[in-house]
């Protein structure tokens, strides 16, 4: 038997060292680094604080961060397709998270409207800057006359090349000053190169959304396709412009409807109240498990700890956020994952007091269980997928935990425990019925002889 349950037991330990180790590299090695305003004095001085971070990516409502709802504006005597929408989306996406490390969710509601949530984000203003700036960069053509930083652009302004033309930008410095390093795509550049040699010694003008920004004077053709746009910039500004640049101009224009702070007080008050009550719901299942149901009731235990390693290493595998929902899914996954114990340990001890051999009411007990259990979990697979194809933002959270934890709860109970069961059926130690909380009456034993 035990040679049989071998490659049951490899595969197991294999599974909770992957998982566990996993969780402890994430903890050990993920750092969270913060920029707080304190006061010193009379000023408010920055700091930034560095700090361990949970292994698994927190939600909006449980680290705090910003929420948008912002509407898609339809052009000048056009329509608003879908195919520009799902444009405005991707171009926020490669504004908000360039290196696609961040926890942000941007997803479309209804025909017109993009949902954008970033967690531990607490500069609103600069989010909404992001989303509403066009970043429609123009080179124009003065003519000879200088415009100030900072006018509208003239309607008769002539656009010799735009942010379309360009290949790349990045943050450079000239005289200690930042400025925008920028290189045009190669069939421009050659363009641009024609178009320097003509204007030696005259403006070349430069607007971002209709505003001037710079207005440098050409001093030699440049014909590599590389130049710079220097102004009146901080740092700051110029990582956002160049930021902007990169990941292109919107396709339509963008009016803010909702927008909203999650304090860090609210999210680590969420957080720590369920935390608390999910330590709570482990520990009392855990307690009555053993008490109830004695040695199968233990290993039981031994199993859930598994099944919550697993799910947590899985969420952390995946890279998935974990809401308030979520933990709401997970508690509740737990619940039913303990209730497929429950069914199974009830037709062991059916099958030990009719008297069946402990192996034998084992093998029967699983197998008269299988078909409840799995009838019960098929059912809530099918709602959760319900829930994920129609909900957006919490509830598809809620759907994705609560179903991971469903078939992490099932491998808990139908491999799991039924191996743990098998290795204690083995040794002699383990087999008394007592330590299954079973005492067969004399009138079963002779009901069972007579079978």
């Amino acid at each position: 038997m035990q040679k049989k349950l071998l490659p049951q037991v490899i595969l197991i330990a294999a599974v909770a060292l992957l998982f566990a180790g996993l969780l402890t590299v994430r903890f050990l090695t993920d750092i969270e680094t913060k920029v707080e305003k304190v006061k010193v004095g009379d000023e408010m001085v920055e700091r930034t604080v560095k700090s361990k971070k949970f292994p698994v990516n927190l939600g909006l409502d449980l680290q705090g961060g910003v929420h948008f709802l912002v509407q898609a504006l339809p052009p000048k005597n056009e329509l608003l397709t879908d195919e520009k929408v799902q444009g405005l989306i991707e171009v926020l996406r490669n504004r908000l998270d360039p290196d696609g490390v961040r926890e942000i969710t941007i997803q479309k509601q209804g025909t017109n409207r993009v949902l954008v949530e970033i967690s531990g984000e607490q500069d609103a203003d600069q989010v909404e800057r992001h989303l509403v700036s066009m970043a429609w960069l123009e080179f124009l053509d003065s003519r000879g006359q200088f415009w100030e930083a900072g006018t509208e652009k003239p309607e008769n302004a002539k656009v010799v090349f735009s942010g379309d033309d360009l290949a790349s930008a990045r943050v450079g410095f000239k005289y200690g000053r930042p400025v925008v390093e920028f290189e045009f795509k190669k069939s421009a550049a050659d363009e641009f190169g024609k178009f320097t040699a003509r204007n030696i010694d005259k403006y070349l003008c430069i607007a971002l959304d209709g505003v001037m920004i710079s207005c440098p004077v050409i001093q030699t053709a440049i014909f590599g396709g590389t130049g710079i746009i220097e102004g009146n910039f901080t740092e700051k500004q110029v990582r956002e412009l160049v930021n902007q640049l990169n990941a292109g101009r919107l396709p339509v224009m963008v009016e803010v409807l909702e927008k909203r702070v999650v304090g860090p007080t609210l999210g680590a008050t969420s957080i720590r109240q369920s935390s608390y009550a999910l330590i709570l719901g482990v520990v009392l299942i855990f307690l009555f498990m053993s008490l109830y149901y004695k040695l199968p009731g233990v290993l039981a235990d031994v199993a859930m700890a598994f099944y919550i390693i697993v799910s947590f290493g899985m969420l952390s595998l995946v890279n998935a956020t974990l809401t308030l929902p979520g933990i709401a899914g997970l508690i509740l996954s737990i619940g039913m994952a303990v209730d497929a114990n429950i069914i199974i340990f009830e037709r062991l001890k059916e099958e030990l007091r009719i008297g069946k051999t402990l192996k034998a009411a084992l093998d029967a007990g699983f197998s008269r269980a299988f078909t409840a259990i799995l009838d019960g979990n098929v059912t809530t697979l099918i709602a959760t997928a319900v829930l994920y194809a129609f909900g957006t933002g919490p509830i598809r959270g809620f759907a994705v935990t609560i179903s991971l934890g469903i078939v992490v709860g099932m491998f808990s109970a139908l491999i799991v425990t039924r191996v743990l069961l098998m290795l204690a059926s083995n040794s002699k130690g383990l087999q008394p019925l007592s330590l299954y909380g079973v005492r067969p009456s004399k009138q079963d034993q002779r009901s069972a002889a007579a079978h």
